[in-house]
């Protein structure tokens, strides 16, 4: 009777061996489906990142060059004669090449400035 005790013994414990293995398997199986999941998702997330790079790139080109033509948008502003105190003079009598070097004006822009704002039309609609 001990043989078949141990014969079924045996058989139990192989019965326990082969449905954990079974159990094993069927995680492995489920694990690698999992994984193989995972890496399809980085792929994806790796390749969207890489167009988001691309992206974040062209943007910061495209403002850098904004910028630079803000800038010189801003310089030409600064850069222009300025008309203000060219008139202010012109009002007070100033002569012509002294608009044109105190104002760093044209001559035809010194011309147009003093009969506009010279000290001959201010009188001439004062009176």
């Amino acid at each position: 009777m001990t043989l078949v005790v141990v014969i079924t013994v045996m058989s139990a414990v192989f019965l326990v061996i082969g449905l954990a293995t079974m159990h094993l398997l069927k995680l492995y199986k489920l694990q690698s489906e999992r994984i193989h999941t995972l890496q399809n998702q980085l792929s994806a997330l790796c390749e969207g990142a890489a167009g988001t790079d691309d992206r974040i790139l062209r943007f910061e080109q495209t403002l850098a060059k904004i910028r630079d033509h803000q800038h010189a948008i801003d310089l030409t502003a600064n850069s222009q004669p300025a008309y203000d105190h060219a008139i202010r003079l012109a009002r007070k009598g100033a002569a012509i090449e002294q608009l044109i070097d105190n104002c760093n004006l044209s001559d035809e822009e010194a011309h147009l400035i003093s009969r506009l704002h010279g000290r001959q039309n201010s009188q001439a609609g004062m009176h």
